[in-house]
């Protein structure tokens, strides 16, 4: 992973160079480093793809950069299109690929995850899916020091409920950090789960107090990506299978034609 993460920012660097005065394809050529990387690395099972996740009430996230879905038990509309509109439901993480991450970055990457979070999911209920949220995942090639990062961060969320904040973020230059709903969980445990049981014996209902308020992060240096790949591949592992309605999709009181 060491070595992944240094050829990924030495790549990085080059398309800066290369591309300098095409920030367009420069973001397109990183965004191709990230989908590499995770086609390379992540289970068959989870496929990388490109396009919008779409909800049954009419609304889209913004264009992502990358998303993993599950293709075994959902299929996008558009697919021979390089953007695909996938149920919101077949989506198990987004990522947002930045070249760096000062406030204004962090700023538009927060934005972009609070429209992502709140998308309607109605998922069918057959026992298979275990994790109801989808992540969202913030990507750096080569950011500043870890700690200019944190407080960056820190401002960017602090007033951004802790459902709607972005669960993991990477900078290939050393930071990780959890938010959201992955640090709730990874904390706390799942609802109705035997730890979280325990927690509310002993704390009360309201866990919150147990919670790193908004983020908790690290400086890993070299380890940064082995850290996050660790957290959001063992999060893909345990979130269950995604199944979504197709039938909810289905334009409400649409008439689509008479019996004979």
């Amino acid at each position: 992973m060491n070595d992944a993460a240094e050829e990924m920012r030495r790549r990085s660097q080059a398309i800066r160079r290369d591309f300098a005065i095409h920030r367009g394809a420069a973001g397109d050529h990183r965004e191709d480093l990230v989908t590499n990387f995770l086609e390379c690395h992540l289970p068959k099972k989870f496929d990388v793809r490109r396009g919008f996740a779409v909800s049954s009430d009419g609304w889209a996230s913004k264009q992502a950069d990358v998303l993993v879905v599950d293709q075994d038990n959902n299929a996008p509309l558009h697919p021979a299109s390089s953007h695909e509109l996938w149920p919101v439901e077949a989506v198990y993480a987004l990522v947002e690929v930045k070249t760096q991450l000062p406030p204004s970055e962090l700023k538009d990457a927060v934005d972009k995850c609070v429209h992502f979070k709140r998308l309607h999911r109605q998922f069918v209920n057959d026992g298979a899916q275990k994790v109801a949220e989808s992540l969202f995942v913030i990507w750096s090639f080569d950011g500043a020091d870890p700690m200019t990062i944190k407080g960056n961060l820190t401002d960017a969320v602090c007033n951004v409920p802790a459902e709607d904040r972005p669960d993991l973020v990477v900078d290939l230059n050393g930071l990780v950090a959890q938010a959201g709903s992955y640090l709730e969980i990874s904390t706390l445990g799942q609802p109705n789960s035997e730890h979280r049981n325990r927690l509310v014996e002993r704390y009360g209902a309201d866990l919150s107090v147990l919670l790193p308020d908004p983020i908790k992060a690290f400086d890993l240096g070299a380890n940064a990506l082995l850290a996050w790949y660790v957290w959001f591949d063992s999060w893909l592992r345990h979130a269950g299978a995604r199944r979504c309605d197709p039938v909810a999709y289905l334009p409400p009181e649409h008439h689509f034609g008479k019996g004979l």
